[in-house]
This record gives C-alpha cells, sequence and structure tokens, in this order.
C-alpha cells in the first residue's frame, strides 16, 4: 500500500454536527472517503452553540483546555475538544474548537437568526478559528503533511502560519479549496490589526479597498482548487465572478484545478437510506418512486396524485441560485399538470414573494422554509423531476443526489452541472437529465415542457431514469485526484 499521508482539514461547516450548505456535505464525505484510501485525516470545525455536546460525543482533551489567544486587541480563551465523524465502515476524528463569546453563545453558522444577516463580527470569529487551529498543532506538535481548508472562513491559516511560524510549519504544505467564489470573507481594512500579523503582510491582504481574506489564502496556499472543472475555467475567465480574484489564479495557473466532488456511498443512497419510507432494491424502482412520492405528497400536504409529475427544489433562495428567472416564469410553470415542491430558506424579499406564490397555487406548489435534512432526502427519493436553475453553480450536489436516486435533473448549462448532467438525447436515449443554456424563463418552462413530454412516454421515461441508476459519483476518483496533489506538494 502507497504511503500514508497526514491531513488536517479545517472548515467552517463539517456533517453532521452542523450544515448550511455543500461544504458540510464535502467535508464529510470527502474526508472519509480518504480514510478509506488509507490516509491520516483528521478534520477541525468551530462548536456552535446549536451543536449537542452529548448527541455528538465531544469531549475535553487535558492538554488544550482554556488557551489564551490574542485578537483584537483582547485576549480570548478557547478549548478544544475531540469527537469523530464516521460512516458505516471509516471513522475520522475530530477537533472541536469552543469558545463563549465568539460561538457557543450563538445558534447559527454565519447569519444572526433574529435579522437574517451576518454576524457583524464574523472577521474575528473566523480569525479565532484560523489561530485555534495552528495553535492546536503548535501545542500537539503535530504538523500535517497537508493542512487543507475550505472558503474564506479557513483561508487565513496558510497566512497566519507562514507568517508567524515558518519554522514549525515548513513542511507542512496549504491546499485551499474554493466552494464559491461569490463569497471572499470581505471586511473594513481595520480587520488587518485584528490579526497580529507584521506590517509587510497588510497590502497582501487588501482587495480593492477592503480586506479580503480569500485572496490572503489564495496568495498563501501552496495549491488552489475547486469543486468542478467548468467552475474552475468560468472562474479564470469572469472576472465579475471571482472579483477580480481571476488575476492572482491566472499567475497561478500550474497550481489551480477543479476537481468535481463525489458522493458518500452511505449518506446519500437510496439503497440504504434511513430517511426515506421505501429503500430502493434492484427490480423495485417503479415500486420504490411511487412509495417514496406518495409519503412526500402527504408530508407537504398535497393530494397523493401519483399520475401527475412531481418537481422536487432543494436550495438556498438567492438570486444566484435562479430564483428570480424562478419566480418570473412561475405562472407559466402553473399552467402545466405538475406538482412543485421546494424547501429552502434564504434572501427574505425572495421568500416572501415565494410564500406568495404558495398562497396563490396552494394544490400544486408546497413551499417549506426551513432547514430539514430529512426532507431533503424525501424529496430526492419522491420527486420525479429536480429543477435547479442556477446563474451560478460551483459543485451542484443535489443535482448529482438526484440522478443516482432516479430521479431526472432539469438544470442550466454552469459550473459543476455540465460536468455531472449529461443531457438526454430521445434518438440515442442517452443523458441523464434535461440542460437548457439561456438564463430566460422562457428558456426554462420550454425545457421543463420538454421533460414532462418524456415523462408521459413510458419507455423513454424508463430508459431515461435507468441512466440516471447507472450513473456512479463515487468519491474514489475524485479523492485519488486529490492525494496525487497531496504527493506533488510533499515530494
Amino acid at each position: 500500500m502507497a504511503k500514508s499521508i497526514t491531513v488536517l482539514f479545517a472548515s467552517s461547516e463539517i456533517f453532521p454536527y452542523i450544515k448550511f450548505g455543500g461544504v458540510a456535505d464535502f467535508s464529510f464525505s470527502f474526508t472519509l472517503a480518504l480514510r478509506a484510501l488509507g490516509h491520516d485525516v483528521r478534520v477541525m470545525m468551530p462548536r456552535y452553540g446549536n451543536i449537542s455536546e452529548r448527541k455528538h460525543q465531544i469531549h475535553l482533551i487535558k492538554r488544550l483546555v482554556d488557551i489564551p489567544i490574542k485578537i483584537a486587541g483582547k485576549e480570548e480563551l478557547i478549548t478544544v475538544k475531540s469527537s469523530s465523524i464516521s460512516n458505516q465502515r471509516y471513522k475520522v476524528q475530530s477537533y472541536i474548537t469552543t469558545n463563549s463569546f465568539y460561538f457557543d453563545q450563538r445558534k447559527a453558522i454565519y447569519n444572526d437568526p433574529t435579522t437574517g444577516k451576518p454576524f457583524p463580527d464574523n472577521d474575528e470569529r473566523f480569525i479565532l478559528f484560523s489561530q485555534s487551529v495552528i495553535t492546536t498543532c503548535l501545542l500537539l506538535n503535530w504538523f500535517p503533511e497537508i493542512l487543507h481548508c475550505n472558503d474564506w472562513q479557513t483561508a487565513l491559516i496558510p497566512v497566519i502560519a507562514k507568517a508567524l511560524y515558518p519554522n514549525k510549519f515548513k513542511k507542512t504544505k496549504f491546499v485551499l479549496t474554493v466552494h464559491n467564489f461569490a463569497n471572499q470573507g470581505e471586511f473594513p481594512v481595520e480587520t488587518f490589526d485584528k490579526i497580529g500579523l507584521p506590517e509587510e503582510f497588510r497590502e497582501k491582504l487588501l482587495h480593492k479597498g477592503k480586506f479580503n481574506f480569500l485572496k490572503g489564502g489564495i496568495l498563501f496556499s501552496d495549491y488552489v482548487t475547486t469543486v468542478s472543472p467548468s467552475y474552475a475555467q468560468e472562474a479564470l475567465q469572469d472576472e465579475n465572478h471571482t472579483n477580480g480574484l481571476n488575476k492572482i489564479l491566472l499567475e497561478r495557473n500550474n497550481s489551480f484545478v477543479g476537481v468535481l466532488n463525489g458522493i458518500d456511498p452511505w449518506q446519500w443512497n437510496p439503497r440504504v437510506d434511513d430517511d426515506i419510507v421505501c429503500k430502493l432494491q434492484n427490480s423495485n424502482f417503479e415500486t420504490y418512486k411511487k412509495c417514496n412520492k406518495e409519503d412526500l405528497l402527504k408530508r407537504v400536504g398535497l393530494e397523493p396524485n401519483l399520475d401527475i409529475p412531481l418537481v422536487g427544489m432543494i436550495s438556498h433562495i438567492e438570486e444566484n441560485k435562479g430564483f428570480k428567472l424562478l419566480i418570473d416564469a412561475f405562472d407559466k410553470i402553473m399552467k402545466e399538470n405538475l406538482y412543485l415542491v421546494l424547501l429552502g430558506t434564504g434572501d427574505q424579499n425572495l421568500t416572501k414573494k415565494l410564500n406568495k406564490l404558495a398562497e396563490k397555487y396552494p394544490g400544486k406548489f408546497a413551499f417549506k422554509n426551513i432547514y430539514d435534512e430529512q426532507l431533503a432526502h424525501k424529496i430526492e427519493a419522491g420527486a420525479d423531476l429536480f429543477l435547479m436553475p442556477s446563474i451560478y453553480e460551483p459543485c451542484g450536489y443535489n443535482a448529482m443526489y438526484s440522478i443516482v436516486y432516479g430521479t431526472v435533473p432539469i438544470v442550466r448549462a454552469t459550473g459543476g452541472l455540465q460536468d455531472s448532467v449529461e443531457p438526454f438525447e430521445p434518438t440515442t436515449e442517452k443523458g441523464v437529465g434535461f440542460v437548457f443554456s439561456e438564463p430566460t424563463p422562457n428558456a426554462l418552462v420550454s425545457k421543463l415542457k420538454e421533460a414532462i413530454s418524456v415523462y408521459q412516454n413510458k419507455a423513454l421515461w424508463d430508459k431515461l431514469t435507468n441512466n440516471c441508476l447507472e450513473k456512479q459519483f463515487s468519491w474514489k476518483d475524485s479523492a485519488e485526484q486529490y492525494v496525487e496533489i497531496y504527493k506533488t506538494l510533499i515530494k
């Protein structure tokens, strides 16, 4: 067997402790895939106030209690605790940073639940977390070969390590995965003064008159990745989408790559999924689909008519996810004989409009404005079609989940959706979904109509759903790509 690599993986969210988006699923499934390949991987994240220590068996590490950390001109105490994540085969150790003021007292990851807006001191919260990662390595005297960071919340880790402890981390290589270039951690220039870095680093961390966490991570990491090949291309080409950081990415063209995410075979698998009422077996696709469809319709309060196509959506509610497009097309969509079920939270203006539409079309459209992991699984298994009209989509996990659950995706051709959803061609009977290019209501509606007409042709529909069930999004290939990156770095 190849030599085991030591990896510390830092993330602001990890399933099952807490989940806001795809980063949590990536942090869970990717690290377990690395473990399956025989590598010594550990994860680290903050403990927010809504994570139960009892439920997740989070316990003290004697050496890591009440550690003082300087931040924003004051001293904060952190305690780093231990836990683990696992699927049915493998287990990965977790380090959990606790701090009373910045994390424990808040029952949310990024946004204040009362206002819906980001916590105003998110810069300090994630500086503290980044410092805690570095300090944990120093106190344990454990310096992993790879320190793998994710998004702006952990992007300062390589900056702090290289600026303040270059000798300690001289053998550690830093990888940064950017899950979405739209979120960069932009703060007032004064944020620099809260970190305790030498003055010569100031200019490097400023971008367009603001302090920019992500810029620091891109400059100081040894390798930058993102979550699909097409999204990597878009990031390089589109200055607006990267807020001009593509110039730095272009300069490091040999150490920036897009790797399509995989799916954990235990977490998202209709054959073993305990969140759905009927599991998939080899020859029972129709029974499986009908049973889960009936359960879903009852659960969301729609008439359980199984002959009507059921369209599912699970998404953050924001413009980038195509919600303006959806709302503009809504009256035309509702002219079709279909059900639509939407699960998601987010932008308050868009949410208001969606609530109004749910009142306008009560027998056809069910909108659940909550986060509910179990209901997400029920939608993937119970819907016939899954709609993802994203304007930008770095990876598009839900399109992949849909395919493996035999739920046919309708997506816009962008980012990871281009890499995972091959358009269905009725003449060749190849492909797994329906893809439209123009970000217009008409393009969306016409692709939806096309999907419904295939749904009504039983022979074609059987072929299409069968194509979906045969498709694999195993982590093995993607994890091996990351291992190759790690190996080239530590050579």
